[in-house]
């Protein structure tokens, strides 16, 4: 495989990877040869298809199983105080005709805290989701991304575009799976938790 200083032409080659990462971001990668460049030379274009690669690839794989299984539990603990709250607000009401209004009152002020506390919860469990999500596509679009860039040369590329974002596109300029074959090799398991989390 070749590296980047490695050519066998000198000569400067502009590779622009465009990869949306999960928040709209844009990938843009500018991989520089030597210093002389041929302003006549000819584009030649090749595609990736990032959906593919995370749909495909083992990492990506192991994204989604480790992100379904926290959710899952997420939503469990939810559903259980959930189930919880239901059962002190029916408490609640019938104790009203027995209890004093200030005890009633007090009571009620403790279910409302209860409720804001859950819902409080609720928004930073989706966060540390969306957090956990972000942080394994991360990992795929880094590696993923050094991998075409690597073939890219290879190939002589001097443009590759995400398939996502053109209209149509001949498949002989697609090297999709020859990503994923190598990003099965390299990183077969991606984690949604950084490793200074796992340690707290």
């Amino acid at each position: 495989m070749m590296t980047m200083g490695g050519l066998a032409k000198p000569r400067k080659i502009y590779l622009f990877l465009l990869l949306f990462c999960g928040i709209l971001s844009t990938w843009a990668l500018t991989v520089a040869g030597q210093e002389d460049s041929d302003p006549s030379e000819s584009v030649s274009i090749g595609v990736v298809d990032r959906q593919q690669i995370i749909r495909d690839s083992l990492a990506g794989e192991s994204l989604r199983n480790e992100f379904e299984a926290k959710e899952k539990s997420y939503r469990e603990e939810i559903s259980d105080r959930e189930n919880g709250l239901r059962a002190q607000q029916e408490e609640l009401a019938r104790q009203r005709a027995i209890l004093t209004p200030e005890a009633f009152a007090a009571r009620e002020t403790e279910f409302a805290n209860r409720v804001e506390q859950l819902q409080r919860d609720v928004n930073e469990r989706n966060k540390k989701l969306e957090n956990m999500l972000a942080y394994g596509m991360q990992q795929i679009d880094v590696a993923a991304i050094q991998i075409i860039a690597e073939i890219a040369q290879e190939k002589n590329y001097t443009l590759v575009l995400d398939k996502t974002q053109l209209l149509m596109v001949a498949k002989t300029y697609e090297f999709s799976d020859e990503v994923i074959a190598v990003l099965n090799e390299r990183l077969p398991v991606v984690s949604i938790v950084p490793s200074e989390e796992l340690t707290q």
